[in-house]
């Protein structure tokens, strides 16, 4: 018999046992492929028509997911290892040579590595088109997209995780040559002492959480973080690591102690079976829980907040842009034609047509306790309207207007995009607008987070003055007239774009530099599609990241499982029914699955209301909603660790 009919008889009688690991490499490699296929298909760069944004995202987010695809990988595969340990030091006992060993593993592992690959690209093919549609449907097109053999992808998938399967299949061949006969044989042998879990870990890991949790709960609040963002955030995720670890370290096995020191729960049969070997054991896997803590965190972050600004899409748009069409009033003839047009369409009935002057004027803004982005985007300029012009522009849009001002008071109007503004940060403070060998000095009133413009960036930043001073300025600088539409069912306004667009084409050589045709549709389109393709990334990243966290600790608790199988026996032999030791065994994995989804999801919540609050969107519906989904899929991994955890002790 030749060593690859012992190889090829090994993997057909064993394949079940490394099911897991090959279908978590296939997952892996079937999604990187996706995002392969995607960032190369030219059918969704034509129809999107910004391969400039889509190509980059989806090569950052490949690079992002081979880097950690890779090393699950070498992870899982030191994980199989391990837990072949015995049967390798068994061939060693039996005479057979070491690199003979070290060819039979090697041969094994690229194996089950190239089949992972192949299975992996054929179901990623298959699945491609699917999942280019649902990424289309994301950014919010209508398209059908045709199959297509992408030969690009299928090479450079192919040459890549061949390369790491190579590296992985080396790990296993150096076997032999990295650990001694008895080391092998006792390497399921190794206990695990009873520790006492220490108080001062114990206070650090409450303090170190603690703190890194207030710092980022105020961190909107904070000027600090306006001033040094980078320094603060690695400062703080430093501190929920290393608490983290603390955590699992000394915090969890402290409660299990107190747990044990109520004698009524832990006397309890099945309690004191649970309790056996969980301090010790939650300590020596400290760095496994922590890590998989991180990464539920970080998933849950990313997936969540994706889902937050593709959810709120529209209610943010409509805060933003708050006319269905915006335009300069440059040509009668062009006027004239994009009104008719928008009258005589009866899909999309006119809620308000008018128009409005506003200035564009220099001004003095250096006593602003926070100078808005729109004057420094603007060239140092403010948009200055009158209050008489802004009040009849609220009434439309049904918010408050505002009474009378003073000659010399002066009003803010400004909304980011993203991002919480203080309406009373200016208040008292100065602003002069130069005209003829004078200035017009004004004292801000107030300031109103609102937007009274549509555009494509940044809105310019508005200041509401009196009758009087907006004549004077009407003296020194050009008006701008503004024509403003507001219409029905705005979101499905795209068609109707298309034709004022196609308006203006034959005017924009006879007019000015400068005129802007902003309109709600444009804006939503192009958020949807960066929202879209957003969630689409790490949906797909956060599914990967899901699989290998189960993953990881599916491998560990079924080494340990293995470890434990004659404690378990020699309990069936003194009486207790498998019934019972599977309640212990659902207690004792929950209790490792159930910790580092708690940790990550307190750590998610965090870090998602600090967003929350530093950019003034909700992010409580979207966030519930991704939390559910995740801890469901998560609990899945629960059930399929029990089940064969079950099967392998309690059989």
């Amino acid at each position: 018999m030749t060593l690859f009919n012992v190889v090829t008889k090994n993997l057909k009688h064993n394949f079940k046992h490394y099911f897991l690991y090959v279908a978590s490499m296939t997952f892996s490699i079937l999604i990187y492929f996706i995002f392969v296929s995607l960032q190369h298909n030219e059918q969704i760069t034509k129809l999107i028509d910004r391969g400039d944004k889509v190509g980059p995202a989806l090569f950052a987010s490949s690079f992002i997911l081979l880097l950690f695809v890779s090393i699950f990988i070498w992870y899982s595969n030191s994980f199989f290892i391990k837990k072949r340990k015995q049967e390798i030091g068994l061939y060693s006992l039996l005479g057979v040579q070491k690199k003979a060993i070290g060819k039979m593993i090697f041969y094994e592992n690229f194996l089950l590595s190239t089949i992972a690959l192949i299975v992996g690209i054929i179901i990623g093919e298959l699945f491609s088109m699917l999942f280019s549609m649902i990424l289309v449907k994301l950014m919010g097109f209508s398209f059908l997209v045709q199959f297509s053999l992408n030969i690009t992808a299928v090479i450079q998938t192919f040459i890549i995780f061949l390369i790491i399967t190579f590296f992985t299949s080396l790990q296993g061949y150096y076997i032999m040559y990295r650990f001694q006969l008895i080391d092998l044989f006792q390497a399921r042998n190794k206990g695990q002492s009873i520790v006492k879990p220490s108080v001062i870990i114990t206070l650090l890991s409450l303090v170190f959480i603690g703190i890194s949790y207030w710092i980022l709960w105020n961190a909107a609040d904070s000027k600090n973080w306006d001033d040094h963002f980078g320094r603060n955030l690695l400062i703080t995720l430093g501190m929920m690591m290393i608490g983290s670890y603390f955590l699992f370290h000394s915090l969890s096995g402290f409660f299990v102690q107190l747990l044990q020191n109520n004698k009524a729960i832990y006397y309890k049969w099945k309690n004191l079976l649970t309790f056996t070997q969980l301090k010790s054991r939650l300590r020596s896997n400290a760095v496994m829980l922590t890590t998989i803590s991180v990464l539920n965190a970080v998933t849950l972050i990313a997936f969540g907040f994706a889902y937050t600004l593709y959810y709120n899409t529209l209610g943010t748009m409509e805060e933003f842009i708050p006319y269905s069409y915006q335009y300069e009033t440059a040509s009668k003839e062009m006027d004239e034609q994009i009104s008719n047009t928008i009258r005589n369409n009866k899909q999309h009935e006119i809620i308000f047509d008018d128009t409005f002057d506003y200035i564009m004027a220099k001004g003095n803004a250096d006593s602003l306790k926070e100078i808005p982005g729109g004057y420094v985007y603007y060239d140092n300029q403010f948009a200055v309207i009158s209050e008489t012009s802004y009040n009849k522009l609220v009434k439309q849009l049904k918010r408050e207007q505002i009474s009378s001002l003073k000659e010399n008071e002066t009003i803010i109007v400004n909304k980011n995009f993203i991002g919480s503004q203080d309406e009373n940060e200016n208040n008292g403070r100065p602003i002069s607008l130069p005209i003829t060998n004078k200035e017009i000095h004004l004292v801000v009133a107030h300031s109103k987070i609102e937007s009274l413009f549509n555009s494509n960036t940044v809105h310019p930043a508005t200041l509401i003055v009196n009758d009087i001073i907006y004549e004077k300025l009407k003296k020194e600088y050009s008006i701008i007239t503004s024509h403003i539409f507001k219409i029905k069912n705005e979101k499905d306004s795209a068609p109707l774009t298309r034709k004022l667009w196609e308006i203006t084409g034959p005017y924009l050589s006879n007019i000015e530099a400068g005129f802007n045709f902003h309109s709600f549709s444009d804006s939503y389109g192009e958020a949807q599609s960066v929202y879209g393709l957003l969630i689409f990334i790490s949906s797909f990243l956060g599914l990967v990241f899901l699989s290998a966290t189960g993953s990881i600790i599916y491998f560990k608790i079924l080494t340990e499982a293995e470890e434990d199988r004659k404690r378990y026996t020699t309990l069936k032999k003194v009486g207790m029914n498998r019934r019972e030791i599977k309640r212990v065994i659902a207690k004792q994995y929950m209790i490792f699955f159930l910790l580092p989804l708690i940790v990550g999801i307190a750590h998610s919540c965090i870090m998602l209301s600090s967003l929350s609050k530093i950019m003034d969107i909700n992010f409580i519906t979207p966030v519930v909603i991704s939390t559910i989904i995740y801890s469901v899929l998560y609990g899945c991994y629960y059930i399929m660790t029990l089940i064969t955890s079950n099967r392998l002790i309690n059989a």
